[in-house]
């Protein structure tokens, strides 16, 4: 990222060091660097208005959708773009690529505008994708699961350590650690959140645990809550599905208790004639075989 002045820097130092992680600590931390970026672009002239049309999203931005542009474009037309977004050089393909501001550049193409105030700024992959969740998190909260692939594109791919990642969004390390394991979801819990039916980041790392540990319970699960056939909130939903089937698992391992068998008698026919002993109530159990498997077992019973 680019240079920050050492007041900014023992800003933004100040801010990491406490321990909570406040959306008022997230805005300044914004703030702080998008302040940066602006004063830089002032004192390098890089700062210019640029024709819509000569414009590009950047297909590796971390938000896959975008709401609320209806009420962005209104603002923009009301009192215009008030920060610039950030755009690449202009590259060979001849147009220049977003870092970050795809939302008002949409909204601004919606609002009517030509042209639009840009800061350039070179590459460097791993500090904007930073900057782009920060600005997208404070802007339009992304999805869970966009949220979560782009943090393993910066830890996994980009080897840009956790606690780097951490202290650069305001965030606590087991905020990240948990959407490293989120991001590992199957396709159908992806689609419970792509859908509308779960978005709350804690649910939905439960039930991918859950997943992990009683894929078929979390299944059923999934086909409850697209059912709407869950009772009260997911999370005690969910742990209620995970104690009801240790719960049954544990009385049907009570029930395989094994039966004392008392006698061994054999009929015609085909059939074996087992006679339990009297703590289990004198029963018996009839079983019927093909003449091979009888042939087999006589000879097994009564050694002949």
């Amino acid at each position: 990222m680019s240079k920050i002045s050492l007041s900014n820097r023992k800003r933004i130092s100040d801010l990491n060091q406490k321990v909570d992680t406040t959306s008022d600590k997230k805005d300044e931390l914004l703030a702080l660097q998008l302040q940066e970026i602006n004063q830089e672009a002032e004192r390098a002239n890089l700062l210019k208005d640029i024709i819509l049309t000569e414009l590009l999203p950047d297909p590796n931005q971390p938000r896959k959708t975008f709401r609320n542009i209806d009420a962005l474009a209104k603002s923009i037309e009301e009192n215009g773009i008030i920060q610039p977004i950030i755009v690449t050089p202009k590259k060979e393909d001849g147009f220049y690529h977003i870092i970050a501001g795809e939302r008002r550049f949409r909204a601004a193409k919606q609002a009517g505008l030509h042209v639009i105030p840009c800061i350039l700024r070179e590459e460097a992959d791993s500090d904007i994708l930073i900057l782009q969740l920060l600005e997208n998190e404070q802007r339009e909260k992304v999805s869970p699961f966009e949220e979560a692939d782009a943090l393993v594109e910066l830890v996994s791919h980009k080897k840009v350590p956790k606690a780097h990642v951490a202290k650069s969004l305001g965030r606590d390390p087991s905020w990240i650690s948990m959407r490293l394991k989120l991001a590992k979801a199957s396709s159908v819990i992806r689609a419970l959140s792509k859908d509308g039916f779960v978005d709350d980041v804690r649910t939905l790392y439960e039930l991918k645990k859950l997943e992990d540990e009683l894929p078929q319970v979390a299944n059923e699960f999934i086909r409850k809550v697209r059912t709407n056939r869950v009772q009260g909130a997911y999370r005690q939903a969910i742990k209620r599905a995970k104690d009801n089937w240790h719960k049954k698992e544990l009385a049907e391992d009570q029930k395989l208790e094994a039966i004392k068998i008392e006698s061994v008698s054999l009929l015609d026919k085909g059939e074996l004639c087992l006679k339990a002993a009297n703590e289990h109530a004198g029963h018996r159990y009839t079983f019927s075989f093909s003449d091979e498997a009888f042939k087999q077992l006589k000879s097994l019973l009564l050694d002949e």
